[in-house]
């Protein structure tokens, strides 16, 4: 064991176990806490808490290794750096202690830490006994109503490999991407020891010599070591993607390379280079260096401009180095993370935006709808009560003109008594006119008004025309008559009976 890593390893003092203990009991501990801001660093580069940025200011959070470490008092996965038999021993003593828990306690934390990981949570190195526990957990969190509303919980890996668990907004689903994590967790190896058989077989994503291939894949042990209590994982694809060698941290991947670095020597000429040389003149240029393995070993993170890169020098070797690529892979992560937070809230305030456009569009187009329902109905009364008038009126004005015809009838028999001579053709006028009266009086055919409808629905045509009326704030056309209404059937006479003038009040 490194220097480094005994230092990393090292008992916590009495300072920093208060740190820990105050930050997992939900204490506040911020950047504006300067005086325990060196404590907060050991804590984090020991992966017990962790210090996601907000606003430019970091808030410390305690980390599962961080809770493992204050409910034991040591390091998670400290044994995996001593011996096979401790690590043995070390994961039997968690299966123990996965067995005490029932299902439904350990449904309740894993629910808890999908909701404070981010909604994704990888459980490695799963025994057939935690497994089967993982598996009745799953169930008891459908069971009992555990996921959280608006949720539901989406798993791969219950009967081998990794078990992945995620918890995913049913409003906002993506299936593509979880594709993508259970076809990959399926492909993914990350088992320490397959994973050194694998790279020592297939050196695509370790580019070394033969001579170099120990130190390599130690590079890669001590890495995984370094990741593992914080979460976080080195793994490979069978098939070579995606992105070959990884480091997964809080659901993000970040490609790995480890490779010899090459010297340029000058290029020493035998004799056949230099015949070749002469004999054909034509070839004007020439290697002046050969690249030949140096013995040095370098690790590359990330893929473009933001590769980062550690490698063998004079003062330390890459192995001394695996802490700092840690803490930039948690930097990565974090970022990462923060990133997508800020995507999903920006996402989900955009959501609520258009929400609320369109429960005010809806809100306007109801408030609409209603207005004009009202306004129909004013246009149906208005129609009805127009229809009723024109009805009613027709009859008064027939019942008007007979009443005057038999008084005018009464004159003209009074006249034809002192006009001998007249009196015949005043006679025959005065029957006809009495025949008339008697036609157009709705006391002697009250059909007039019983053929009539009282209530009627108007058209369209004639609610259009009240609407428009209405809008224009003026009465100046009459609305079309009810087909059922013909009043030129109901007084066929071309009689017109009134004083000239004002009109009357059902023809306003």
């Amino acid at each position: 064991m490194s220097s480094s890593d005994m230092r990393r390893w090292a008992k916590l003092n009495e300072r920093q176990i208060a740190t820990l203990r105050r930050i997992a009991d939900g204490e506040s501990v911020t950047a504006k806490d300067s005086d325990l801001a060196r404590t907060v660093y050991a804590l984090r580069d020991r992966g017990l808490i962790s210090i996601p940025r907000t606003n430019g200011i970091w808030i410390a959070e305690v980390t599962e290794a961080g809770r493992f470490y204050l409910a034991n008092g040591c390091y998670q996965g400290t044994s995996a750096l001593t011996s096979p038999t401790a690590s043995s021993k070390s994961k039997s003593g968690r299966a123990a202690d996965l067995k005490l828990q029932t299902p439904h306690a350990l449904a309740v934390e894993l629910i808890k830490r999908l909701q404070k990981g981010g909604g994704t949570l990888h459980v490695q190195d799963l025994d057939e006994a935690t497994r089967a526990l993982h598996r009745r957990a799953l169930d008891a969190a459908k069971r009992h109503g555990l996921i959280p509303e608006g949720f539901r919980l989406l798993h791969t890996g219950r009967d081998r490999g990794d078990l992945i668990l995620r918890l995913e907004d049913e409003a906002h689903p993506d299936g593509t991407d979880w594709n993508r994590v259970r076809l990959s967790a399926r492909d993914l190896i990350t088992d320490p020891q397959e994973l050194a058989n694998w790279l020592r077989e297939d050196r695509r994503s370790i580019d070394v010599t033969d001579a170099m291939i120990g130190r390599a894949l130690e590079v890669v042990g001590a890495l995984a070591e370094g990741l593992l209590p914080r979460g976080h994982s080195v793994g490979v694809s069978r098939r070579g993607k995606p992105r070959g060698l990884h480091a997964h941290a809080r659901g993000h991947q970040y490609a790995l390379s480890i490779k010899e670095e090459l010297d340029r020597v000058p290029r020493v000429y035998t004799e056949e280079d230099l015949r070749s040389r002469g004999l054909y003149a034509w070839q004007r240029v020439t290697p002046e260096y050969d690249e030949v393995p140096s013995g040095r070993l370098r690790l590359e993170l990330g893929e473009g401009s933001g590769l980062q890169c550690w490698a063998d020098d004079k003062r330390s070797r890459l192995e001394d180095k695996v802490r700092t690529v840690v803490n930039a892979i948690e930097r990565l992560s974090e970022a990462d993370q923060q990133a997508r937070l800020a995507r999903e809230e920006a996402q989900r305030q955009r959501d609520e935006k258009w929400r609320r456009q369109e429960e005010e569009q809806r809100r306007q187009a109801a408030a609409r709808q209603e207005e004009r329902d009202r306004e129909l109905a004013q246009a149906a009364d208005q129609a009805q009560e127009e229809h009723r008038r024109r009805a009613f009126g027709q009859a008064l004005e027939g019942w008007a003109s007979a009443a005057a015809i038999r008084e005018f009838c009464l004159g003209l028999e009074a006249l034809a008594a002192t006009l001998p001579e007249q009196e015949a053709t005043i006679a025959q006028w005065v029957t006809w006119a009495r025949e008339q009266a008697d036609h157009m009086d709705p006391l002697n055919t009250p059909s007039v008004l019983t053929e009539v409808s009282f209530d009627i629905e108007p058209t369209a045509e004639t609610l259009h025309r009240y609407l428009r009326e209405e809008k224009r704030g003026e009465r100046d056309a009459r609305p079309e008559e009810p087909t059922e209404v013909r009043y030129d059937v109901l007084y066929p006479s071309a009689w017109r009976w009134g004083r000239p003038g004002r009109s009357q009040w059902w023809r306003r």
